[in-house]
C-alpha cells in the first residue's frame, strides 16, 4: 500500500489550487485525459476506490498512466461470491495493488454487539461502520482518491465534475468517467478485456453488498436494486458533508407540475417558500393528491433559465454582459446552472468606463477567475484616447458606453447579448421585451415590439441584427436579493452598508474619489452608507444604510417606494425620457 507521510503531503489549500485550475480546462477531457492528469500530478498520492461492480475500468485506466496504483476495495463481509472473483481477476488483468480495506469488527463480532441483521435495522449504522469508518481511515494517507461514479447513476450524481474538492475528506476526488453511459462502460470492459462483476449482465447495474441489493426491472433507475423498500439511495461515501438528500422528483420538477389537472380540485395558494422547497400538498382521505407547485422563486429561476438555454440553442454566438454589480452576478449564477456540469459556453462583455469602482473591478476579476470564464473588455478610455468619443462636459461617462459596445458586438459578431435589465428598474425598461430585437445600427424601436405569448421567444433576425435577452425581466429587486439569500451568492462589499465619504448633490450621496469631486459648496461628510445599485462613480448615488447582510437589504428593499435606478442614478435624471433615449441609440 502506498501512502503519503505527514510531512510530504500538500496542504489544502494547495490541493484545491490544484482542483480550481484543473476545473477550468477539463469541462472537455476525456476519461484518459483525467487519467494523465491524475499520473502528473498524484503519483504515488492517490488511490482508486473500487466496488469491483463496473467500476474496475477505472483502475485499468488510471494503471495505463500509474502502473501499481492502490486500488482500495471495501471487504465489507457482505460481498456476492461474484464480486470477490472479479477482484482477484482485475489483480491479474491490470498492473494495480489492490488494497481490502477492513472494518474494525467482523461480521460477527458486529452481530455479538450490535446484534444480527444490522443492516435490516439500521441499514445507514451497518454502512457505516463497514464502509464509511474504514474507507475514512484509509483515504487519510492520501492527497486524492478516484472513484466511478457515474452522472446517469442517479439524481445525487447528476451533477459529478471530472475533478472537484472532496470538502468531507479534505482529498482531491477524481471522477474519469463521470459523463460515460452504462454503455460506453461496457464498451470499454470489453475492448481492454478488463474484467467486470458478471452480475451486472444479470440485472444487477449497480452492485453492493449482497443482503442488500436486488436485481432492477427494465426501466428502473440503475440504483433502485439498492437498499430497496428503505429511505436510503448512498451508502455515505460520495456525500459531501453539507448534501441535502433530494426525491427525483423534486430534482426534475417540470412546468407542469405546477398545474392541477384535476378541475374537481380547489386551487391551492402558493406558499412562499425558500427558494429550495417544493410545496407537495398531502393526500386526501380519498386518496387524491394535490398538484406540486414550485415557491415564486423558484418559478422565477426556472424560467430565466430556460430563456438562457433557448437562447444558447437557438443562436450562434451569445454573450452576457457582466459589470460586477449584483443583477449581472446573478445572470452569471443563472447561467452556470443552467449548463452545469459544463462550463458557461459563452464569454463576459464589459464596458469598462474607467469611471467604475475599485471594488467591483476586483469582484470581476475575482469571479471570473473562480468561474473559468472569458472576460472580453472594451474601455471607453481607448475612444477618448484616440478621437472616437469626446469627455462630456459635465464628467460623466455612462452615456459613452453605447458605442464600444456596438463596436464589441460588432467585432465578436455576438448575435445575442444577455443582460440584467428588469421591468421595475425604469419605465423604458418596462416596455422591453425578454428578446428584444436591435437594428444593424443596434438601435431599438420601441413600435418595433414581437409580441410574446406562452412563454414563446422569437429571437429571428437578419444579417448584422442582433437581440438583446433579459432573463431577469420578470424580477423585482426584492426577488433579486431573496434569490441573492436563498443561493448564497456573493457580491462586491459596497452592496452593504460601510463607512465611506460622500457629499450630497441633487438628493443624492456621491461618494468622493478621483472622478468624482464635490463643487466649492458641497460638504465633504463621512456616512454610513451602502449601494442599491452600481455604475459609475460619477454618477452614482449611495443611501444612508444600515443594512450590513442579506437579511437587512432585504427588511430595507421590502419597505422602500422608490426604484434602484429612480433613487441613486444621476445618468437617469438628465431628462425625464433619460433612458428610453440611450436605449433607442444602441445602450442597454
Amino acid at each position: 500500500m502506498t501512502s503519503v507521510t505527514t510531512d510530504l503531503r500538500r496542504s489544502a489549500a494547495e490541493l484545491k489550487a490544484l482542483v480550481t485550475q484543473a476545473q477550468q480546462v477539463c469541462a472537455d477531457w476525456s476519461a484518459d485525459d483525467v487519467a494523465a492528469w491524475t499520473a502528473q500530478h498524484f503519483a504515488g498520492r492517490v488511490a482508486v476506490a473500487c466496488s469491483m461492480a463496473g467500476d474496475t475500468v477505472v483502475p485499468h485506466l488510471i494503471a495505463a498512466h500509474l502502473p501499481g496504483v492502490d486500488v482500495l476495495f471495501l471487504q465489507t463481509g457482505y460481498h456476492f461470491a461474484e464480486t470477490i472473483e472479479t477482484r482477484d481477476a482485475l489483480a491479474r488483468a491490470a498492473a494495480v495493488t489492490i488494497v481490502d480495506v477492513l472494518p474494525t469488527l467482523s461480521v460477527a463480532e458486529q452481530d455479538a454487539q450490535y446484534g444480527a441483521r444490522l443492516h435490516e435495522r439500521d441499514p445507514s449504522l451497518c454502512c457505516q461502520l463497514r464502509k464509511v469508518d474504514p474507507i475514512n481511515a484509509t483515504l487519510a494517507g492520501y492527497e486524492a482518491w478516484v472513484t466511478g461514479v457515474r452522472r446517469e447513476d442517479n439524481v445525487l450524481r447528476a451533477h459529478t465534475p471530472l475533478i472537484e474538492w472532496d470538502e468531507a475528506h479534505q482529498l482531491v476526488k477524481i471522477n474519469p468517467i463521470a459523463a460515460w453511459s452504462f454503455d460506453e462502460l461496457l464498451d470499454y470492459a470489453v475492448t481492454h478485456q478488463v474484467p467486470v462483476n458478471p452480475l451486472l449482465t444479470q440485472g444487477y447495474p449497480s452492485i453492493g453488498c449482497a443482503p442488500c441489493t436486488r436485481a432492477v426491472a427494465p426501466g428502473e433507475d440503475p440504483r433502485a436494486g439498492r437498499w430497496a423498500g428503505l429511505a436510503k439511495t448512498e451508502c455515505g461515501l460520495h456525500n459531501s458533508s453539507d448534501q441535502t438528500i433530494t426525491p427525483v422528483e423534486t430534482t426534475f420538477v417540470s412546468a407542469l407540475q405546477n398545474v392541477s389537472l384535476s378541475p374537481s380540485e380547489p386551487v391551492v395558494e402558493r406558499a412562499e417558500t425558500p427558494l429550495a422547497e417544493v410545496s407537495t400538498s398531502s393526500t386526501s382521505e380519498g386518496g387524491s393528491a394535490r398538484g406540486r407547485r414550485l415557491s415564486q422563486l423558484k418559478e422565477l429561476e426556472s424560467e430565466a433559465i430556460h430563456i438562457i438555454r433557448e437562447a444558447v440553442s437557438e443562436l450562434e454566438r451569445p454573450v452576457l454582459l457582466f459589470s460586477g454589480g449584483k443583477d449581472s452576478v446573478v445572470m452569471l449564477h443563472l447561467a452556470a446552472k443552467a449548463f452545469w456540469p459544463a462550463p458557461v459556453p459563452f464569454p463576459l462583455l464589459h464596458v469598462d468606463t474607467g469611471h467604475n469602482f475599485p471594488e467591483v473591478l476586483a469582484y470581476r476579476d475575482a469571479e471570473v477567475e473562480r468561474r473559468g470564464v472569458r472576460l472580453i473588455v472594451t474601455k471607453v478610455q481607448d475612444y477618448i484616447d484616440d478621437g472616437r468619443l469626446l469627455e462630456r462636459a459635465d464628467g460623466t461617462r455612462n452615456p459613452l458606453q453605447t458605442q464600444p459596445l456596438l463596436d464589441a458586438i460588432a467585432e465578436g459578431r455576438f448575435d445575442a447579448v444577455f443582460g440584467g435589465g428588469r421591468r421595475d428598474e425604469e419605465k423604458a425598461r418596462a416596455k422591453e421585451r425578454v428578446v428584444s430585437l436591435r437594428d444593424e445600427f443596434g438601435q431599438w424601436d420601441p413600435r418595433n415590439q414581437r409580441p410574446e405569448l406562452w412563454n414563446l421567444y422569437n429571437p429571428r433576425h437578419r444579417p448584422g441584427e442582433h437581440v438583446r435577452v433579459f432573463p431577469l425581466s420578470n424580477w423585482t429587486e426584492l426577488d433579486v436579493w431573496r434569490y441573492i439569500e436563498a443561493e448564497a451568492i456573493e457580491l462586491p462589499e459596497l452592496y452593504y452598508a460601510h463607512q465611506r465619504a460622500v457629499f450630497e448633490r441633487d438628493g443624492m450621496l456621491l461618494a468622493v474619489g478621483e472622478y468624482s469631486q464635490p463643487k466649492p459648496s458641497e460638504q465633504i461628510v463621512t456616512r454610513t452608507v451602502r449601494y442599491r445599485t452600481v455604475g459609475d462613480m460619477s454618477c452614482t448615488g449611495a443611501v444612508e444604510s444600515d443594512a450590513a447582510g442579506v437579511a437587512d437589504v432585504l427588511a430595507e428593499v421590502a419597505a422602500t417606494r422608490i426604484t434602484e435606478r429612480g433613487a441613486t442614478r444621476a445618468d437617469d435624471r438628465l431628462t425625464e425620457a433619460a433612458m428610453e433615449d440611450r436605449k433607442k441609440e444602441g445602450y442597454f
